[in-house]
Formats: C-alpha cells, structure tokens, sequence
C-alpha cells in the first residue's frame, strides 16, 4: 500500500477518518504504524495529500486527513481488453489502475471463451477490490470506470460515433511499430488503446476496428500474456509522452 485511499464520506468534518477492515489491518499489521506516522494519502477521484495516525486499536486505525485543494487531472487514456481468464484479470485491473487509465472496456471476441462472462470476478464488488489495490499500489486517485460489453460490433458501433478519444490504436502484432504510427504522441492528445484475446483478434475483428477508426500497431517482436501487453503498451505510450513533451523519461 504505497497511498492510503479514501472515500470522500469517510472523511468527517474536521477531516478525521476511522478505519476498519483490510485497509486497518495492512496499517497495523504490515507497515505497523504508530500515533503521530504519516502516510501519503488520496481521496477517490480527488485530491492527494497525508494522513497522520492518532489512534491504533485492535480492531481500527485512526487519523486526521489533509488534502490539496486540487485534485490531478484524470488519465487521458482508455484501454479496451478482450475478457481474460479471471486470475488475468485481476492483474490487467490492477496493472491498467496503477499506471493511469481513465476507463477500462471488457469486451468479448472470437477467441474469448464465454464462460469467462459468468465469472465471479466481474461481480461489481470484485471489480472494485482490484482497482482500488491498482490505485493504492501507483499512487493515484483516479478509479477507472469499467464497463462489461457481450458483443464487439454493438460496441465498435457506438465508440465510432464518439468525438473522443480521437487517437485510436489497436495492438496487432503484424503492424508497424507504435511510435511509428501514432506521430500525434503529444501530451494533449487522449488515447484509446485496444488490446486483443491470448490467441489474438481475427481479421474480421481488426476491420471492425479500423471501422471505427483505429489503426493496427505492433508492441515489439514478442509473443506477449494480455497482462504483460497492457503493461507494455502503457509504458511505450507514457514513454512517447514524455519525448514528445520534452521531459525524461521515468526511471
């Protein structure tokens, strides 16, 4: 837990908060803390800032929270997946969470085996618990939106007659590299990102995409889990961010 994320109700008037639950736990039991520690913090979808422990109790954890008056833009990236196995799942939420999306889009294709979509880890609850782990583990306070979709083409139909996001790409292996075909790599422009099923998108699944106006790039030479792609691929984009903007890259 590298921040301490909060809901907006937990927190009272005089911006006091108790605890109780997983989040008390990890604090007593895992980063043992004592009166008087503070902890980085955030608020869901809000502002960062510290919370500074004044009570410890076998059962809760209490502090005192402070938060910028500003909250950080939300991500300006959208990730659509085709629906892994449930155990991938888990980590494509939490992978995508920590490393700042703004929306996540589950869909079906060819090679997704439907038995997927009657699993317990699309439960809302469940879905939760592996974003907000994501957002504690990258240090944002952004929770992505995630939506289930059944079908592909209802869903390619309505995202091509969205304005937004205007850069669209769809990772494909046969395809020019990333850098190369997204030239418009500025730190304005939002981006949706599509990523494909273990054995990959049929063709008839990328021209619905280009349909609605994606355009195929490769993510390298290698044969990538869905969990290691979207890693990959929102790593290459910050990269191309940050060039573009002229700042180093993260290290």
């Amino acid at each position: 837990m590298n921040l301490l994320l909060l809901d907006a109700g937990e927190i009272d008037a005089a911006g006091r908060v108790r605890l109780t639950g997983r989040r008390a736990d990890h604090l007593r039991k895992v980063l043992r803390v004592t009166p008087g520690r503070t902890l980085r913090a955030g608020v869901v979808r809000g502002p960062l800032g510290r919370a500074t422990v004044t009570a410890v109790a076998p059962e809760a954890v209490e502090l005192e929270v402070v938060v910028a008056a500003a909250s950080p833009p939300p991500p300006r990236l959208e990730l659509i997946v085709a629906l892994p196995r449930p155990q991938v799942l888990h980590r494509v939420l939490q992978f995508a969470t920590a490393m700042g999306v703004r929306r996540i889009d589950l869909i079906n294709a060819w090679r997704v085996e439907k038995s997927f979509f009657a699993s317990p880890s699309l439960e809302p609850a469940r879905i939760d618990r592996q974003v907000r782990l994501g957002a504690e583990q990258g240090m944002t306070t952004w929770l992505p939106e995630v939506a289930l979709h059944r079908r592909l083409v209802p869903f390619a139909d309505a995202l091509a007659a969205r304005p937004a996001p205007r850069h669209r790409l769809l990772a494909e292996p046969a395809s020019p590299p990333l850098a190369e075909v997204w030239p418009a790599a500025t730190e304005d422009g939002d981006l949706a990102l599509a990523i494909g099923p273990e054995g990959g998108w049929i063709e008839r699944e990328v021209e619905t995409f280009r349909a609605a106006g994606f355009t195929p790039a490769s993510l390298g030479p290698w044969v990538l889990r869905v969990e290691a792609a979207v890693v990959a691929a929102l790593a290459e984009v910050e990269l191309l961010r940050r060039l573009a903007g002229g700042r180093r890259p993260a290290c």
